[in-house]
């Protein structure tokens, strides 16, 4: 080989040695990501033994907290700044199968223990669930950085800022878009999404005629207006809402609840704001002046199994009546598994059991009694009822105080407030 070509190679190689050595000086250097290098870690080899229900050795990894305070020995198990005194690391590093973690299984992979050994250097910082961060503002891709400024010439596929983010991931995958799908896919797609039901043959026909630019926009908006996205999306809602026309239980006899099925499906094709959605649902009985509709709305919470079997004790089923309600709030309001917290902390969303009871505590203030009605029940009334309804108010209003009327007609359209049998020893001007 000439000794010029000899030289070529020398530097070649010298450059390949240097660019590899910074490049390992540089990742070594990276700020390691709890949630996404450290706490994975954790969840796969430790926290069966060292959070939730079980603290063995007095050492969670549950909180930042807990992992940092000292345990049964008296040290702590993290110290953070300082892997070569930090208990865990030393532990992690065993050739002794009887002292090693994770106990009685394989040892960590060098990489892991890698990671861990840098994170407590950089500091043990702890980190928050990507659920609970705050929400910033995010750049939404263009052409040119899509495209690159040589062949592409501009990004004539995207139709909104959505498919900027989806084609910005096809061009580092080296992928294509695949070609738009014809009217009759997209027809039945959209269809079966927003409706849960293929369209009708009108609204099939006026969208195959429509030739402008906007046809799957006005294919949406039709849809949209139909009675049928009430129905569709309200059924999933019910789902959350753990809707049924039973009472669960024993003789799982017949709820007649439909009254909030209907009020779901109306919400939803009036498109209720969400922030008012919910609030009805939740306290609509605590709004001033409650109207009949919001009175339903709270039959999100009556949705609960009632037991009126005989012998049944009623404060047991009271009790998980409401934490049945503490559950399924927080799974339909903020899509996360709260009931695990009845019994331990949160080994995946920050949560700690003593605020499961907090929350609790919050409900507990509800009647669900051992009766075999639902009480209390929202009463209708016909024509004639509703005159002979609006002479009652008419006379109490000359007759009575503001607040004794008000008591007495929400009385009649409730039936409240009333005592049921279970409470009575022995009845006096009152009927079973």
């Amino acid at each position: 080989m000439p000794l010029m070509q000899k030289k070529k190679t020398i530097l070649v190689i010298a450059g390949l040695i240097a660019s590899l050595a910074v490049f390992l000086y540089s990742t070594r250097q990276q700020k390691i990501d709890y949630n996404t290098q450290v706490k994975p870690i954790f969840n796969k080899n430790c926290i069966t033994c060292h959070g939730g229900v079980r603290r063995k050795a007095g050492f969670s990894l549950l909180f930042r907290s807990e992992a940092l305070a000292p345990t049964e020995s008296g040290k702590p198990a993290i110290i953070p700044g300082d892997p070569d005194h930090s208990e865990m690391i030393r532990r992690l590093t065993l050739k002794d199968p009887e002292e090693r973690m994770p106990y009685k299984h394989a040892p960590l992979a060098a990489t892991d223990i890698d990671i861990l050994r840098r994170w407590v250097k950089q500091g043990a910082a702890w980190g928050n669930h990507w659920a609970y961060t705050e929400v910033t503002p995010v750049h939404v891709p263009t052409a040119a950085k899509l495209l690159g400024f040589f062949g592409g010439g501009g990004d004539s596929w995207s139709r909104n800022d959505i498919d900027r983010f989806i084609l910005q991931q096809l061009n580092e995958k080296k992928l294509s878009p695949a070609p738009r799908a014809a009217k009759s896919t997209l027809l039945r797609r959209v269809s079966l999404d927003l409706i849960g039901m293929p369209a009708s043959d009108k609204l099939a026909a006026q969208f195959y005629a429509d030739n402008s630019n906007n046809a799957y926009e006005h294919l949406v908006d039709s849809l949209l207006a139909s009675p049928h996205y009430g129905e569709r999306w309200a059924a999933m809602w019910m789902d959350l809402a753990r809707y049924a026309d039973t009472k669960g239980y024993e003789r799982d006899d017949a709820r007649t609840i439909w009254r909030y099925r209907d009020w779901l499906i109306n919400a939803f094709n009036e498109n209720k704001p969400y922030n008012q959605f919910l609030t009805e649902q939740l306290a609509g009985d605590l709004l001033p002046d409650a109207t009949d509709e919001q009175l339903i709305a709270t039959a999100f919470h009556r949705n609960t199994m009632t037991n009126d079997e005989g012998g049944t004790d009623n404060e047991e089923f009271r009790t998980s009546a409401v934490l049945d309600r503490v559950n399924t709030t927080w799974e339909a309001l903020m899509g996360t598994t709260f009931a695990c917290v009845q019994c331990h902390s949160h080994p995946y969303d920050p949560f700690r059991h003593e605020e499961y009871y907090k929350f609790a505590a919050f409900f507990n203030n509800t009647r669900d009694e051992d009766s075999y009605a639902d009480y209390p029940l929202l009463r209708s009334f016909n024509d004639s009822a509703c005159k002979e309804k609006e002479v009652l108010a008419n006379w109490l209003q000359q007759n009575a105080s503001p607040a004794a009327a008000k008591n007495i007609l929400q009385f009649v359209k409730t039936w409240q407030p009333s005592i049921n049998s279970l409470y009575c020893d022995k009845f006096v001007n009152s009927e079973l």
